[in-house]
């Protein structure tokens, strides 16, 4: 059963036509600061299966294998995930100085849970970002810590030595960072070990591009088209993006409701959605500022805004896909300081990247890759979303406030929304009718392939 589970999510990883995973990412901790625990959990992925307008939404992006307030223990998002049948993209955090209780948590993990954590799992991330905040868009943001590409290459070897012969033998492995760092030669090393390419991108934050919603759907295809380029056919998920529907202007980009109905239609249902793998940011952050919360104050399945995608027209499907071979979506480099804080909106342009690389610059698979999107990245100010005056290094997983003081080794959780803004959101949710999105026929063959194969 182990090898069956494990070829089918390897299948799914690499073929664009298998029926692509949908959820959201979920931090380690409460907007209070307070350690997420199995029941908190438990109502965040129930809330999220049963969404008005997207109840296909059954898939958990983590951003750490340890428990809040804890050394080394597993975090208890998964017998949460268990316990309502959630399939997981596991992460482990790489910066800073605990990637060994990273390590020791999912080797107890797979110790406890065994096959039951083997039959959700579909991918593992090493790190989120961490290429990014070592660069010097990302030093000169003050992003936080990050980590270079042969110890992040060093860590995914770790990561498939403690996997290998286990629940989890044959697990995707990837890494999350911006296309901005993907596209940088100097980490082409990390392409080479990965399974997939992991991207966070955010149009919202792009300030000195023309960043409207009206150009969201463009500018994300601009910056997926650059990490395709580089990927060497490898497939890539998009780990982060969305729109917030409250918080402070930032270029064009308006927060709202309507605009974040309007990014979910053109980005999620138009290029993502059943042909990527794709976590939505995110489901619930009420109080942050932006505030990217499907749904409010209330953890209730009826959200801001309506969810039911539109009709998909016959050229919607071949417009995107998770290969170097196609023209898609999503460019933002982040200057996030935490696992799940949406980035900043430090964008260098396209050709000012081999300026930045130490490496060669040689594109991989530039054979096969599709030419960028005809949309310009430019060059963009550094602004850490959350606070754009905070000079401390805070504490993974955490929206900085400029009261706080945030140290790596400090008690805070990776995944954490961080410190809640003053005033709250006046959303209204929607109260509209509900739909699912089916998977494709091709996805379905392809799985029930790979259980053939596994044989």
């Amino acid at each position: 059963m182990k090898a069956v589970t494990n070829a089918v999510a390897l299948a799914m990883a690499v073929s664009p036509a298998a029926a692509a995973y949908k959820g959201f990412n979920y931090g380690a901790t409460n907007d209070d600061g307070s350690a997420r625990q199995q029941s908190d959990f438990e109502a965040q992925f129930e809330t999220a299966k049963g969404l008005v307008g997207a109840e296909d939404f059954t898939s958990a992006r983590l951003y750490t294998m340890v428990q809040g307030d804890t050394t080394n223990t597993p975090i208890s998002a998964i017998p949460a995930a268990i316990a309502q049948n959630v399939t997981l993209l596991l992460g482990l955090w790489a910066s800073g100085d605990t990637f060994d209780n990273e390590v020791a948590a999912l080797q107890s993990a797979i110790s406890t849970y065994g096959d039951e954590l083997g039959s959700l799992v579909v991918g593992i991330s090493v790190g989120s970002e961490d290429l990014y905040r070592n660069s010097v868009a990302g030093i000169e943001a003050d992003a936080g810590i990050g980590k270079n590409p042969s110890t992040i290459v060093d860590d995914i070897k770790t990561v498939r030595s403690t996997i290998s012969g286990t629940a989890l033998d044959g697990v995707p492995v990837g890494h999350v960072d911006t296309w901005t760092a993907w596209a940088n030669s100097s980490n082409s090393a990390v392409i080479d070990v990965v399974d997939w390419l992991g991207l966070d991108a955010y149009p919202f934050f792009q300030n000195t591009d023309s960043n409207s919603i009206s150009n969201g759907k463009s500018l994300f295809q601009a910056g997926m088209d650059q990490v395709n380029a580089v990927a060497g056919g490898k497939p890539l998920w998009v780990t982060e993006t969305g729109w917030p529907v409250t918080g402070t202007q930032q270029g064009l980009a308006i927060a709202s409701a309507d605009n974040a109905k309007t990014y979910w239609d053109d980005v999620g249902c138009g290029l993502l959605f059943d042909n990527v793998n794709t976590y939505w940011y995110i489901l619930q952050d009420y109080g942050a500022s932006p505030s990217f919360g499907v749904v409010g104050s209330e953890l209730t399945t009826t959200p801001l805004y309506n969810l039911t995608c539109p009709a998909v027209s016959t050229s919607t499907s071949s417009s995107v896909s998770s290969t170097a071979t196609a023209t898609s979506s999503v460019g933002s480099s982040t200057g996030t300081v935490s696992p799940s804080n949406p980035p900043s909106s430090s964008l260098p342009s396209a050709s000012s990247l081999s300026s930045q690389s130490s490496g060669s610059d040689k594109t991989p698979g530039s054979a096969t890759s599709a030419s960028p999107s005809s949309v310009t990245l430019s060059a963009s100010s550094s602004v850490t979303p959350g606070s754009a005056t905070v000079t401390s290094t805070p504490t993974p997983g955490v929206i900085p406030s400029n009261s706080t003081v945030y140290t790596p080794s400090g008690a805070t959780t990776p995944g954490s929304t961080g410190t809640k803004a003053t005033s709250s959101p006046t959303v209204s949710p929607y109260t509209g009718g509900a739909s699912s999105v089916s998977a494709s026929v091709t996805g379905i063959v392809a799985a029930i392939f790979a259980l053939v194969v596994a044989f």
